[in-house]
């Protein structure tokens, strides 16, 4: 059954509000309602189709036509009937309306997840969580949350730390109805 788009936009705030990145965010909703690049990455905003276009609009003024709704949903579509390309001009807009690489906006497998190496910091491999990469669900946001503590207790400056109270809360929020895989 199709999920509202109002439901997924609240999801994107939710995962926002926990830490996540917008590209993470876009690929949570692709995989989760096997949605398009595009149309993913301008939901992990929020945005309505018009809004997208405003927000170009604002940005780019007197840069050729004016971008609309329309627009957007010809470039979404595509390359589906009726889809129009968008040329690497407007995916490199794009990616830098949306804060992302231009290469993210591009459906299709990720052929770099066959790659064993540690991407980073970013990586939950590499920061020691034991969650599944690229896992979708409520293990999936346990992690995401868990970490986000975690980075801001790591921080440096240490003047962001939450009270131990708050920690206390979130590890409970964490914890309550998760069993370890089998």
């Amino acid at each position: 059954m199709p999920v509202a788009v109002a439901h997924i936009r609240a999801e994107a705030r939710h995962l926002r509000a926990l830490g996540w990145s917008y590209r993470r965010i876009a690929r949570r909703l692709q995989a989760r309602h096997r949605l398009g690049a595009l149309v993913a990455f301008r939901l992990a905003h929020g945005w309505t189709q018009e809004e997208a276009a405003r927000r170009w609009n604002e940005r780019w003024p007197g840069r050729g036509p004016a971008k609309t709704g329309k627009t957007w949903s010809y470039w979404e579509s595509w390359p589906g009937k009726g889809g129009r390309a968008p040329s690497a001009t407007v995916l490199s807009r794009l990616a830098e309306l949306y804060l992302c690489r231009p290469g993210d906006l591009l459906d299709g497998p990720d052929f770099g997840e066959l790659d064993a190496g540690a991407d980073g910091a970013g990586d939950r491999s590499a920061a020691g969580c034991s969650c599944e990469a690229g896992a979708v669900g409520d293990d999936d946001d346990r992690c995401a949350g868990l970490l986000s503590v975690a980075a801001t207790l790591a921080s440096p400056t240490g003047r962001d730390a939450p009270s131990a109270t708050a920690i206390e809360a979130r590890l409970a929020e964490f914890v309550t109805g998760w069993v370890p895989a089998a």
